[in-house]
């Protein structure tokens, strides 16, 4: 209907427009121009030469100059709009050159009323103009341009619009000359060509979606490398690894993530540029489980080792084992457990040899303790029994004075005290007092004079026991302690303290902390396990308040923690926490950073029977990492592949 409106309107003013000056002229060539005649003439199949068609096309435009400047003339002074019948225009005023008709021509004669025959698409909105507007948007070609011409129905001729083409507001001063026609034609849609920045970057930038005016430049132009959400290991590059500190450096703000990346910085800088998972190097941390290396032949069904390391077999049970040169004359034993190092020079550890100090597991008054003895070169030499006829000897802990206490699991266990040197004595302690399932020791040895044991109880109504010595060495523990012994108590508020009554400890254990396993003492913090809720407990000494983690919750790189926290132990610069695991097919040993994210040194790979990893301990010069499969029945030794120490 609106095609049918203009086509009226237009025959009604035919006299006006600039048509009649070609009267009697028609275009057969629609595909060139566009267009059809029969809007300007009454005769629409009067035959039109390819010269005679030239010349229309060149002259319209130059028409529309002449008039548009006539009028301006005419109507200058009295303002307002003017009608156009029978005006002349000036002779004075030349035709402006024009170019060959292009594609931006083409644009530009839909503005004046020329059809342009072009493919099927949804015009944009057309603003509503009144006739004076018209003309005056000769001075803005570009813009109007932009508007296509309708789509013609039935394929027929499109008409003209209803608007007369010679109608313009006059302005005071008509302008100097027409704005010329743009020299290509605006594009209806985005262009598919990528955006430029100023320095090239490593990857095309890329935008949710195109506006449908692109711009130049980016709204926001890309960075030169994609920020990457992934932790900051800075922390870790600066860290001296060549020494070790009783005071880790401040934790990485974020977890290593698995994808390092290679590409540079932007900028060059002076320092070597980290990555997300730095690979090994004499000056830069260790990162266990990126990959695995199978050893199908430890273990049930073979165990995967972090890749980086290497694993040696040191003994099996029911072998002999072997020394550096020759063997024991008995069998190693059954069901080790836990394990720890004793060196045989206590003040200068790595210029002596040290004695691999081992529990046995074994019930009915089967269990007890052996050695596995070492030179300082990691050299066995030897094997020994050190304490027998002991029942279920499951963990255990260090001493101040360089001696290992040995922890029976049974309702009437006790504790023991060993010295692998000086004749090999061993001696129940006080530790223990009426008996139980006792686990693990740790001590707290900021007093000298009166150092502070710590035992775990691995019973749901097993209550943590604290025991403050009267002096210090072998017979503190055989003595009445300087205290009352007391009981953790946690209270429901993020604090604790210590009561003389077993029983609130051991209603305490129940609801908090039941069947509590490993424990080690750290600059004023005591990390202990409760296995059955796979949590660690962090009890600040000092400020009498604890923290509590799942195990094995934020994991980095391949394997799982998924088990029961068994045995724990820290590393010589404390910066790792390593643990053990009890149950399930994939037990392993586990490393804790000390921003908790957790690593796998070793598990056991999927499919075998349940076991649980025992024994881990670290030599003197701390190049040699021990752990053992207790039902398997073996005990190895780990190595870097780089030669630097554990941490």
């Amino acid at each position: 209907m609106a095609s049918d409106h203009h086509a009226k309107d237009l025959r009604r003013t035919s006299t006006l427009t600039a048509a009649d000056t070609f009267h009697g002229s028609t275009f057969d060539d629609e595909e060139a121009c566009g267009s059809s005649s029969a809007d300007f003439v009454d005769n629409p199949t009067a035959p039109v030469s390819k010269k005679n068609r030239r010349r229309l096309l060149l002259a319209v435009p130059a028409v529309l100059i002449v008039v548009g400047v006539a009028v301006g003339l005419a109507t200058r002074g009295g303002g307002g709009e003017a009608a156009l019948p029978g005006a002349e225009a000036p002779a004075e005023v030349p035709a402006e050159p024009q170019a060959p008709l292009t594609d931006a021509a083409s644009n530009n004669e839909s503005a004046t009323g020329l059809s342009i025959d072009r493919p099927p698409f949804a015009p944009e909105p057309q603003l509503s103009v009144g006739d004076a507007a018209l003309l005056a948007a000769l001075d803005v070609t570009a813009a109007s341009a932009s508007v296509p011409a309708p789509e013609p129905s039935g394929g027929g001729a499109i008409e003209s619009p209803t608007a007369p083409l010679l109608v313009a507001v006059v302005t005071d001063e008509p302008t100097a000359s027409p704005t010329p026609a743009p020299s290509a034609p605006p594009t209806l849609a985005p262009t598919t060509s990528e955006p430029t920045t100023a320095a090239p970057t490593t990857a095309e930038p890329t935008t949710a979606m195109p506006t449908p005016n692109p711009t130049k430049q980016p709204t926001n132009p890309p960075t030169d490398e994609p920020t990457i959400t992934v932790p900051d290991l800075s922390a870790w590059a600066a860290f001296d690894w060549g020494t070790d500190t009783d005071s880790p450096t401040a934790a990485p703000s974020r977890k290593p993530t698995p994808n390092p990346t290679n590409r540079p910085t932007a900028e060059p800088t002076t320092a070597q540029p980290t990555t997300d998972s730095p690979t090994p190097s004499p000056t830069g941390p260790f990162f266990f489980g990126d990959e695995f290396d199978a050893y199908p032949d430890i273990g049930a069904n073979g165990i995967h080792v972090s890749k980086g390391l290497s694993v040696q077999v040191i003994a099996r049970t029911g072998r002999p084992v072997e020394f550096a040169n020759g063997e024991s004359g008995e069998d190693y034993l059954s069901r080790s457990d836990a394990a720890g190092i004793i060196p045989e020079c206590p003040e200068t550890p790595t210029d002596c040899g040290y004695a691999y100090v081992v529990n046995s597991e074994e019930g009915d008054g089967n269990g007890g303790v052996w050695a596995l003895y070492f030179d300082k070169d990691d050299n066995l030499l030897d094997y020994r029994e050190l304490l027998s006829k002991t029942t279920d000897n499951c963990g255990g802990g260090h001493t101040p004075w360089n001696t290992w206490i040995s922890c029976e699991e049974w309702e009437d266990g006790q504790c023991w005290q060993i010295d692998p040197y000086n004749g090999g004595r061993a001696e129940e302690t006080k530790l223990g007092g009426n008996g139980g399932r006792y686990e693990s020791v740790a001590c707290d040895n900021r007093n000298p004079n009166n150092p502070v044991f710590f035992t775990t109880h691995d019973h749901e109504f097993g209550a943590l026991r604290r025991f403050v010595c009267d002096g210090n060495g072998w017979d503190c523990l055989h003595s009445d302690p300087a205290e009352e012994e007391r009981f953790l108590r946690i209270n429901g508020d993020g604090t604790f303290d210590w009561t003389t009554d077993e029983g609130e400890g051991n209603d305490s254990a129940f609801d908090y902390f039941p069947n509590t396993e490993g424990i080690q003492f750290h600059e004023g913090k005591l990390h202990f396990m409760a296995k059955y809720d796979l949590r660690m407990f962090v009890l600040d000494l000092d400020a009498m308040t604890y923290e509590t983690e799942q195990t094995g919750k934020k994991f980095y790189g391949e394997g799982s923690f998924g088990d029961q926290p068994d045995q724990n132990m820290f590393g010589p610069s404390r910066k790792y926490m390593y643990f053990t695991e009890d149950g399930g097919d994939t037990y392993g040993v586990y490393a804790r950073y000390r921003d908790g994210t957790y690593f796998t040194l070793f598990e056991a790979i999927k499919g075998g029977p349940t076991d649980e990893t025992v024994g881990v301990a670290l030599s003197p010069d701390n190049r040699v990492f021990y752990a053992g499969i207790q039902d398997h029945g073996v005990i190895v030794a780990l190595t870097r592949d780089d030669g630097m120490p554990f941490e």
